[in-house]
């Protein structure tokens, strides 16, 4: 099977969406389908644009300026987007914002292509209440659109399908869960004595509580947050790697140290080396570092808001409230717990492990591409493409 991978953004810009679609096409290959992944081009010049790494010229000024994922193509790539979904068998969009992802999507659903639209979040809430309101109108009319010209949307966590049938109307018939996983080849359990050395390489302090922070550097990931947390508990060393409008280095405080860009092999070592992994965040689904952390051995601190997307198995998980007070408190807690046992560590991957595997996502979209496509034989033949086993 050919399949066009759409999402707006990949690597070095971190994110959940990015980790998500970078997986998907690492399994769907192994399976062997043929695997176009097409995004923007930002940041310019990170990765050269190739026959299956499209990367379209785009303006990013809405991230910029309001933290809002929307890239939008330049004047005169309608021709290249047009080109790229005849030439596929199947279309998965990661997006519902106007966008990149947006055009795509309708070009799919004008030349009847299989199509299976994934949503991770649902409406986050932003600084102007105009625009909070706007965004929602857009993606809730956008789903009634990918669902009435014969798409299947799709989710990684419950919450989030959940407010799109109560908000957008959309029956449970024309939705699909497709949750977040690990991609297992290249996260894995970080050994004690594996462990000792990586905590030297990444300067990585004994004696205090190391955090780490994975993600996109706005608001809604509780950046503010974890400033305030540095300053009232300076003995506390946080590690945030990722990138955005928010600017962690200028904040001025010692024991912050931001990484712009790694590797999965270094992120798999960042992971393994700090003894806890934090997101206070809100307006999500179910973002794919916890379980990358959580199969490396770390545990993971998360908010009420965050632990919605999963609601499952509380006991796995750190789960506060999302506000100051609270997350000092248990981060105290988890500082008199140092140091970290290795058993809890091993029982930890274990249970990622068993729950989350990208594989088994994968090829939940590949059975939608071919039901899609079975309603129509002259425009998509299941028996032409390789079986997933």
């Amino acid at each position: 099977m050919k399949i066009l991978l759409v999402s707006n953004y990949q690597p070095p810009h971190m994110g959940g969406i990015e980790f998500a679609a970078e997986a998907l096409k690492d399994c769907w290959e192994a399976d062997g389908h043929e695997v176009t992944w097409v995004t923007s081009d930002l940041p310019e010049g990170a990765r050269p644009s190739t026959p299956a790494n499209v990367r379209i010229r785009c303006w990013n000024g809405l991230e910029d300026s309001f933290q809002i994922n929307t890239p939008i193509p330049w004047p005169g790539q309608r021709a290249q987007i047009r080109d790229l979904v005849v030439g596929h068998d199947a279309v998965n969009t990661h997006s519902l914002a106007p966008g990149l992802t947006v055009m795509l999507m309708k070009e799919a659903l004008r030349r009847k292509k299989p199509l299976v639209v994934t949503q991770h979040v649902a409406v986050i809430p932003l600084k102007l209440a105009f625009l909070s309101l706007l965004q929602k109108a857009v993606i809730c009319a956008m789903a009634r659109k990918a669902v009435r010209g014969g798409a299947r949307l799709t989710f990684v966590g419950q919450a989030v399908r959940d407010w799109f049938m109560a908000e957008a109307g959309v029956k449970p018939e024309q939705i699909a869960m497709t949750p977040a996983g690990i991609n297992q080849t290249t996260y894995s359990f970080v050994t004690a004595e594996e462990r000792k050395v990586l905590r030297a390489k990444w300067q990585l302090n004994d004696l205090t509580l190391n955090l780490l922070f994975v993600g996109r550097f706005y608001d809604k990931k509780g950046l503010q947050l974890i400033r305030e947390l540095a300053e009232v508990e300076p003995q506390m060393k946080f590690t945030l790697v990722g990138g955005g409008p928010i600017q962690p280095g200028a904040w001025g405080l010692n024991n912050v140290r931001v990484i712009d860009f790694v590797t999965s092999e270094d992120l798999r070592e960042l992971y393994g080396a700090h003894d806890l992994f934090l997101m206070p965040s809100y307006g999500e689904g179910w973002p794919a570092v916890i379980p990358q952390a959580m199969i490396c051995g770390t545990r993971c601190l998360i908010s009420e808001e965050c632990f919605s997307g999963y609601h499952r198995d509380p006991e796995q998980f750190v789960v506060v409230k999302r506000n100051l007070e609270a997350l000092r408190d248990a981060l105290r807690e988890q500082r008199h717990q140092l140091p970290v046992q290795e058993s809890d560590r091993i029982a930890r991957s274990a249970y990622a492990a068993a729950t989350w595997n990208w594989t088994t996502t994968a090829r939940i979209y590949i059975d939608l591409f071919r039901q899609l496509g079975a309603h129509d034989g002259d425009r998509f033949n299941p028996a032409s493409s390789a079986a997933c086993t």
